[in-house]
């Protein structure tokens, strides 16, 4: 669902909540270029020409010259896709926002527990070594 850039970023905030407990979200940016599309995808978008018009008229009015395209942010999860076309003028108050945003959601990725792994590999090598070394030892009869 193509949105302008405040609900864009409203919507986004609503599914880091709901994907909080459980779910994820997988996050894209990359430039857009209209005119790079290629004519398979025209072709199946043909069947809604009111949709590709709207499209191409957003992209025109972002994309000031030919060294300056529009961006395309999407927030996807399993049941919901989110995008925005982001003008090269208002990129970098979008992106101080969104990144903003991000900051304020990363609370709820899972910290990766080194000290867990570091104490469970130092047993691992005591075991070894306390091994190895009933292997050297005579037996005694």
């Amino acid at each position: 669902m193509l949105l302008n850039n405040d609900e864009f970023l409203t919507a986004l905030t609503e599914l880091f909540v709901a994907t909080r407990e459980n779910g994820s979200v997988r996050l894209t940016v990359k430039r857009y270029d209209f005119t790079g599309l290629k004519e398979e995808r025209l072709k199946k978008r043909a069947k809604r020409a009111s949709d590709e018009e709207a499209m191409q008229l957003v992209v025109e009015q972002l994309s000031l010259s030919d060294k300056e395209y529009a961006t395309l942010v999407r927030a996807v999860t399993e049941k919901k896709k989110l995008s925005t076309l982001v003008a090269p003028a208002d990129l970098d108050l979008f992106l101080a926002r969104y990144h903003g945003l991000l900051l304020t959601n990363v609370d709820s990725i899972k910290k990766k527990d080194r000290a867990r792994r570091k104490k469970k590999a130092l047993k691992q090598r005591a075991a070894r070594k306390a091994h190895a070394q009933s292997l050297k030892q005579p037996k005694s009869t």
